[in-house]
């Protein structure tokens, strides 16, 4: 950029940064997602952590009251990870999913693979109950992490792991009803996006309406026609110089391509995106009602079992405290197996209701995937088109003007007017000094002074003196009024020399200091005549005299330059050798004077326009 641009910040700072925002959005775009699950599995480390607990009761808790304490230990988190790998597709009509077989509870009872079935109404995935069971265990604790502080022995036969009187139906139809509500007022804010997209459409036309510029030319669209503006137009450079005439064209294009973006992202937030998020919003209502459906499922024994279970196992344990002890009234054999029984129906009660959680959060799980997703895919799309009109501002705009108008220096326009228009003079141009000029004879001895200064003319018929500047050259004795020869350049008098001879002078010692110049008669018309001239010394006037004296007596011109040379030190140019020196230190401090009088007061200088002829006046 340009060191005349006002702007802050520059481009290489702003396309960098640009750039990778739209990397990110492709990444959200291009991103896909699948998810699985980790079985939860009980290690060999953590039954270690629970029977050595156990080991260290010094009495049986059963001898003290009769039923078997339960122990608690913490649970271990890394034990229950769960793998997600995110995916996201374009469409969600073709999703499947499928659970591996596992076993359950330790109960070694092999267990086959489900796969959820696809409603052919819908894109989501159907809930079922008991019949169609799956395999895979949903780590509780993960979906609740702060449900309890404590976890019971799972080898206890004393304990139900799992909750019995819940209802998980009504409160994962309460939870996908809360995501109809965040998807209801997702559409709505999508559908006001649409709203506004279209009102931008038509705010965009308006700016476009509004860049006129009579006499500039529009890449097309439009061309000046009139002579005026045709007239105008040619002060500036022409399109797609870099000049000021750039801009209709940029920001005609700039208001013209939002506008296309804003009506292609009302379209495709109006036709695609917000009608696939009603759908899913009417799909999730029908799986609302098919989970409330499997309520039945959850109907179950297991409190009512694990009661028989502690009458037998208190019996059973009763039993081996006789036979140790005394004589026993039951044989430790029997009560074992009976028991055993009762565990075997227990665990068969209570993982039947396992599988039901099982079955129930594993479709759930799905189901909330797929919504989720749904959700991700939509914004996503929202995210690109708004990435993309913020792009426009950069491709469109900003990138077009930083290498154009605002890299150009200020007086860019300026120049090339000038340079153009033969009306003004090109920038380049210097003044002219009056020292510079050379014309030819310009240093001509016969252009030089012999001799000035003041001196009294007496009268021709008053007898009385008049004093005047004289300046005697060699061809001429010229009278002015005063010294100034910028002013006074006009003589009183002048008398040419050639038709003039001094007479004779005053003598040394005398009162006056006279001499007398005698002008010969020229033809019919002029008579001669006695001049006389005073001075104030007598020194003085033998100066004029000599001078005169010698120069009217030269027999030709060539004898006269040769006099002028020597006697005024002249150079073969003309030029007086003792003053070359000098006149170029004066001119050289002059030229450095001009310069210091010159305007330095700032960037923006106050400017005052006047002619230069009143300035020398």
């Amino acid at each position: 950029m340009s060191k005349h641009n006002t702007m802050t910040s520059t481009m290489s700072d702003i396309l960098p940064q640009q750039q990778r925002n739209l990397q990110q959005l492709q990444n959200l775009q291009n991103r896909t997602r699948s998810l699985g699950i980790v079985p939860n599995e009980f290690s060999n480390s953590y039954l270690q952590k629970i029977h050595e607990k156990q080991m260290q009761q010094s009495t049986s808790p059963i001898l003290n009251s009769g039923q078997p304490e339960l122990n608690f230990v913490n649970t271990d988190a890394s034990q229950q990870e769960t793998m997600v790998n995110h995916s996201l597709t374009n469409s969600y009509n073709n999703y499947s999913f499928q659970n591996n077989t596992n076993n359950t509870m330790g109960t070694g009872v092999n267990q086959g693979v489900a796969t959820p079935t696809m409603n052919p109404a819908s894109h989501l995935p159907s809930f079922q109950g008991k019949t169609s069971i799956t395999s895979g265990t949903i780590n509780h604790s993960t979906l609740h992490p702060q449900r309890s502080n404590q976890q019971q022995d799972p080898r206890s036969p004393l304990v139900i792991l799992i909750p019995t009187s819940s209802q998980p139906t009504d409160i994962l139809a309460q939870r996908f009803g809360a995501w109809r509500n965040v998807i209801k007022s997702l559409i709505t804010y999508l559908s006001e996006i649409a709203s506004i997209q279209d009102e931008i459409v038509r705010q965009q036309l308006r700016l476009t309406h509004s860049i006129q510029f009579p006499f500039f030319s529009i890449e097309n669209t439009y061309q000046p026609t009139g002579s005026e503006d045709k007239m105008n137009q040619s002060f500036f450079l022409p399109l797609g110089n870099g000049s000021v005439q750039d801009l209709p064209t940029i920001l005609s294009q700039y208001h013209g391509t939002l506008a296309s973006n804003a009506s292609k992202a009302s379209k495709e937030l109006s036709t695609e995106i917000i009608p696939r998020l009603e759908d899913l919003r009417r799909d999730l209502l029908v799986k609302i009602k098919e989970i409330k459906f499997l309520q039945s499922d959850f109907k179950n024994s297991c409190s009512k079992e694990l009661q028989q279970t502690k009458q037998d196992m208190r019996r059973f344990l009763d039993s081996i405290a006789e036979a140790k002890f005394g004589s026993p009234k039951q044989d430790p054999y029997l009560t074992k197996i009976i028991l055993d029984k009762q565990i075997k129906k227990q665990i068969t009660e209570e993982n039947f209701l396992h599988e039901a959680y099982d079955n129930l959060e594993n479709s759930a799980a799905e189901l909330e995937r797929v919504v989720v997703m749904e959700i991700q895919n939509a914004l996503t799309i929202y995210a690109r088109l708004i990435g993309q009109q913020s792009q426009i501002v950069f491709d469109v705009l900003i990138s077009k003007l930083d290498m154009g108008f605002f890299s150009k220096d200020p007086r860019f326009e300026w120049d090339s007017f000038i340079a153009r228009d033969p009306n003004f003079i090109p920038p380049n141009i210097p003044t002219r000094k009056v020292s510079s000029i050379v014309y030819k004879n310009q240093f001509d001895p016969l252009t030089h002074e012999v001799k000035t200064g003041y001196l009294e003319k007496r009268s021709k018929f008053l007898k009385s003196y008049s004093k005047g500047y004289y300046v005697l050259t060699p061809s001429f004795l010229h009278e002015f009024k005063t010294a100034d020869r910028k002013k006074d350049i006009v003589p009183i008098m002048s008398l040419s020399l050639s038709d003039c001879a001094v007479a004779e002078h005053s003598k040394k010692g005398s009162s006056d200091f006279k001499f007398i110049l005698h002008s010969k008669q020229n033809g019919l018309i002029s008579r001669g005549h006695n001049w006389v001239f005073k001075s104030d010394s007598y020194e003085s006037m033998m100066l004029w005299f000599t001078a005169i004296k010698e120069l009217t007596s030269m027999p030709d011109i060539n004898t006269k330059v040769k006099y002028i040379t020597t006697k005024l030190k002249l150079d073969s140019s003309g030029r007086p050798l003792s003053r070359i020196s000098s006149n170029v230190t004066f001119e050289n401090n002059q030229d450095k004077l001009n310069d210091e009088n010159m305007d330095d007061s700032g960037v923006i200088p106050g400017i005052t326009i006047s002619s230069p002829r009143a300035s020398r006046s």
